[in-house]
């Protein structure tokens, strides 16, 4: 029995595993293709006397891949031995779909196509004329619903014709390509591949074949006329990128070919009336805007409510510890590290469920990618991808959460660029610091556009350092933002908590640890040495026996056990460094101290400055910090907190989400590098135009 092998090729989710499954008689065997993990599928039934081999083709969007299994694809297609391909394709999506299908017809292999889900798209008044179709392109194509289980016969009769005739597409790009196209074959001698094929590619600056190409005799004698003919095209189309022309030509193929034989759908949609909305061009942005402040309100609006009370009850439980522990190290480092560290772990909770759970119901409603879509076009200009939006938005709330939801993108090179810039958003805990130096040092006629400024001005540059990032360190061409615009459905209310227990989990068992180990490592650093000052003061609070004045000894110890604390020896060993920013150890101390928690940055300020309890609106605290700190170091200040690295439980998030360690160095060292010189530039200008 002749065996014919089929590649079964298409984009993602146009119906190829229904394909497989409605075939009747049919052997499935699944494995690996050979050195990846990427799943290999191979079906086999006999027809007509044939035995028929299909081998399931990862799903890809184009013959230049971004992906491994878009990788895996063009591999097969290239090198592999097949007999025909049969290229599935969404009635639903014609144009999008045959723009790939050009590129698979100009490997001139034997070729069918089956338009499936034609039950949908017939049930809308739509029609596709495939005699004509196989008149106007010389590749033969059947209308099929692998769901409904119609049409699948006539196409496999189709199959074997084609394989019996060996037809070949015939299709033609415009003129000026074509005469290119024939200028670069003549070059092409001996080889493997179909020759026009080859051009094609060539013109296309595919590098795989380019690397193949490379090591024949005769490409010094192609190379000139390869250059030209690249140079003729681009000068025609006044475009530099070779492979958007070739995208352009074959989506005009498309469209002229679709209007010839498809009868388009009587009746619109429903989502296509709702996508007009929701994707216009000038609408699109506002409405997602909208969407994303009404989720970020949620997040850290609704997510207050609890984080109140779970404040309370772990002050309420670290208070209960504290009175039934005898005085001493094991007391003061339960009560003052370990149970705020708990505290903290959970107190993050309610805003990343609330965070989540909008994201999971745009996910699933369908709205995620026309979001990603309609942001796309703004965030590209930096190297980044819709996606990121959501991430980035995050951050301004609270960088844990956001660290997580850079897990939307699912290209590494996409997420791990995003995640670097997280930081540079201004997240809440920030806030105080700001309100604290901007109402010491600027008028309050314009407090609100200083405010303002550094917020816009952070998420700006953090922009800027992604493009930065994009062009020096992830080399390369970008991964197109290539998204299928799902169906609205619904959402399912047990795949929602589901989903929502799993990240719960995970977040605590990450993070969590990190938190609380770098919790107790910061209070062990401002807590000792402690010995000796401890003892000196011991006598001084024994002899004191008014209760008011044994607090304000105490809060005299506490000061001086800090100040000479090791992390206040840090500070003063910093000073050298932070001098040109005009930085006492003061500020370097409180700096440190808000690498656990940016909201320490104020009241470690305060215990330093001698204002005990004082928040960020202390007049006291204002007024000392206005005499005692130049207006270059309050500048200097806001610079290295608007920038530099995020707390403990944001970093000890990343650390868990990214498991290599030459980016979790990168990412511990390069905020604070890019921080100082920021402030360092900043104050050298102050001084210069002032």
């Amino acid at each position: 029995m002749k065996e014919i092998k089929i590649a079964l090729v298409g984009q993602p989710n146009v119906g190829k595993s229904h394909l497989i499954n409605s075939i009747s008689g049919a052997t499935l065997h699944v494995g690996n293709f050979s050195g990846v993990t990427v799943e290999k599928k191979e079906v086999e039934f006999e027809r007509n006397g044939f035995k028929l081999k299909l081998i399931d083709l990862p799903g890809t969007y184009s013959l230049h891949p971004y992906t491994p299994e878009e990788k895996v694809t063009k591999d097969f297609l290239i090198n592999e031995e097949y007999d025909l391909i049969l290229n599935v394709v969404d009635s639903n999506q014609l144009q999008k779909n045959l723009t790939f299908s050009w590129q698979i017809a100009d490997l001139n292999k034997p070729m069918v196509i089956a338009f499936n889900m034609y039950d949908e798209y017939s049930r809308q008044g739509g029609e596709i004329d495939t005699d004509k179709f196989f008149k106007l392109t010389n590749i033969r194509a059947q209308n099929v619903s692998a769901k409904e289980n119609f049409g699948l016969e006539e196409l496999f009769e189709k199959v074997i014709k084609t394989f019996e005739e060996k037809n070949t597409p015939r299709i033609y790009y415009s003129e000026i390509i074509e005469e290119e196209i024939e200028n670069v074959k003549e070059k092409i001698k001996k080889c493997r591949f179909d020759k026009r094929f080859v051009a094609i590619r060539l013109l296309e600056d595919d590098e795989d074949i380019y690397k193949i190409i490379h090591e024949k005799p005769w490409y010094v004698e192609l190379l000139p006329q390869l250059n030209e003919s690249k140079s003729v095209i681009k000068n025609e189309y006044s475009e530099d990128d070779l492979k958007e022309i070739f995208f352009e030509e074959r989506l005009a193929l498309s469209k002229g070919i679709i209007s010839q034989i498809a009868k388009k759908a009587r009746r619109e949609k429903l989502s296509e009336k709702i996508d007009k909305i929701l994707i216009h061009p000038i609408l699109g942005l506002p409405i997602f805007l909208f969407v994303m402040w009404a989720v970020f309100q949620a997040t850290f609006s609704i997510g207050a409510i609890p984080m109140d009370y779970i404040d309370a009850a772990f002050n309420k439980f670290g208070n209960f510890i504290g009175s039934i522990l005898p005085n001493g190290l094991v007391k003061h480092a339960i009560v003052n590290g370990v149970i705020p560290a708990v505290g903290a772990v959970v107190m993050f909770l309610p805003n990343i469920l609330i965070l989540f759970l909008g994201i999971n119901l745009m996910e699933q409603t369908g709205y995620m990618a026309r979001a990603a879509y309609v942001m796309d076009g703004v965030l590209k200009k930096f190297g980044l991808q819709g996606r990121a939006f959501i991430p980035l938005v995050s951050g301004f709330g609270c960088s844990v959460p956001a660290y997580m939801a850079a897990r939307t993108l699912k290209n590494p090179k996409d997420r791990l660029i995003t995640m670097l810039v997280i930081g540079f958003m201004s997240c809440g805990a920030r806030l105080p610091i700001y309100v604290l130096l901007v109402s010491a040092f600027f008028a309050p006629s314009i407090q609100g556009d200083v405010m303002f400024a550094i917020y816009l001005g952070g998420a700006l540059i953090g922009l800027i350092v992604a493009k930065i990032l994009r062009v020096i360190l992830f080399k390369g061409e970008p991964e197109p933002f290539v998204m299928e615009l799902p169906k609205y459905r619904f959402p399912k209310l047990k795949a929602l908590l589901f989903d929502l227990w799993i990240k719960t989990k995970m977040y605590i068992q990450k993070a969590g640890t990190f938190i609380a180990l770098a919790s107790l490592a910061v209070w062990f650093l401002s807590s000792f040495p402690r010995a000796d000052i401890v003892k000196e003061y011991s006598l001084k609070i024994e002899q004191v026996k008014e209760l008011n004045k044994k607090k304000a000894i105490e809060e005299e110890m506490n000061q001086k056990i800090l100040e000479n604390s090791y992390i206040a020896k840090i500070g003063k060993l910093m000073a050298p460094i932070t001098k040109p920013l005009d930085l006492g150890w003061r500020e370097d101390v409180s700096l440190l101290a808000g690498l656990a928690a940016k909201e320490t940055v104020v009241s470690t300020m305060a215990v330093l400055y001698g204002k005990g309890d004082s928040n960020e609106t202390s007049k006291g605290l204002i007024e000392t910090i206005r005499k005692t700190m130049p207006f270059t170091a309050a500048v200097a200040m806001i610079i290295i907190v608007m920038f530099y690295s995020p707390c403990v439980a944001a970093m000890s998030t990343f650390y868990a989400e990214v498991s290599q360690w030459a980016w979790r160095i990168f990412y511990t060292i390069y905020p604070n590098v890019f921080a100082y010189f920021a402030a360092f530039i900043a104050v050298s200008l102050i001084k210069l135009f002032s």
